[in-house]
């Protein structure tokens, strides 16, 4: 078969170009991801912990209902219930404890790390310190570093459990453990040399910490629970000295 030079002269440049566009195409396919090997970075407990941390963070107050279970009858606080700011970190409500053997609602308000309480049969709320009565400072609850909060970034080992219907929500477990010494700085009782187990409560969607139960050796050798309900994120809150 006969190729003149002008059937030459057309071709080649046809057939370079060709080549390159197919030489284009593999280099491009080798610079594409592979997306059969590509993965999706799947959320932790522990980023989930994170989140509900800012969260509880950002709503500067809420409302919380703590309570003892299976305490001895050594336990002196045994319930707190009120609301609080986050900054500065106070609270007003009433703390259930045994006052010289009597078990008693004294209602607290705690702000500028000063404790006023009203004793049972005391017409007017006393200035004291949570030393001198050997309980809890309740302000320290809704600190954001120290707090409850801040127990959210100490959890260790922190897995996903069971999801548990709280009244109209849907709350995703997360455990894991907290150290001893953050739990006895927080609740003024327990073995700082322990660790102690955490299960959370956290609302799916807004992601609210909505229960927190804590278990340990609060008073040694046997191990007792403490459990906290938080709600009205956000809400608002004055606290004042009285």
């Amino acid at each position: 078969m006969r190729i003149d030079r002008h059937t030459r002269r057309t071709t080649l440049p046809l057939a370079l170009a060709v080549v390159t566009a197919v030489g284009l195409a593999a280099c491009s396919g080798d610079d594409e991801p592979d997306t059969d090997s590509a993965t999706t970075t799947e959320i932790t407990a522990a980023d989930r912990l994170a989140q509900a941390h800012a969260i509880l963070a950002e709503a500067g107050s809420v409302h919380l209902v703590l309570e003892g279970v299976d305490l001895p009858e050594s336990a002196i606080v045994l319930k707190a219930e009120g609301s609080g700011t986050m900054d500065p970190p106070a609270f007003d409500g009433s703390i259930t404890a045994k006052v010289s053997g009597i078990q008693a609602d004294v209602p607290t308000i705690a702000v500028d790390d000063t404790l006023y309480v009203k004793l049972p049969f005391a017409p007017d709320y006393i200035s004291t310190t949570p030393e001198e009565l050997n309980v809890p400072d309740p302000a320290r609850l809704f600190d954001v570093d120290t707090g409850l909060a801040g127990l959210l970034t100490m959890t260790e080992g922190a897995a996903f459990g069971e999801q548990a219907r709280v009244g109209a929500e849907v709350t995703q477990q997360v455990t894991g453990t907290v150290p001893g010494q953050a739990v006895v700085d927080l609740l003024h009782v327990g073995d700082a040399e322990q660790d102690f187990t955490v299960d959370y409560g956290l609302v799916e969607e807004s992601w609210e910490v909505r229960t927190v139960q804590i278990t340990g050796p609060f008073y040694p050798p046997d191990d007792a629970t403490y459990t906290v309900t938080l709600d009205q994120y956000g809400e608002p809150v004055t606290v004042t000295a009285p």
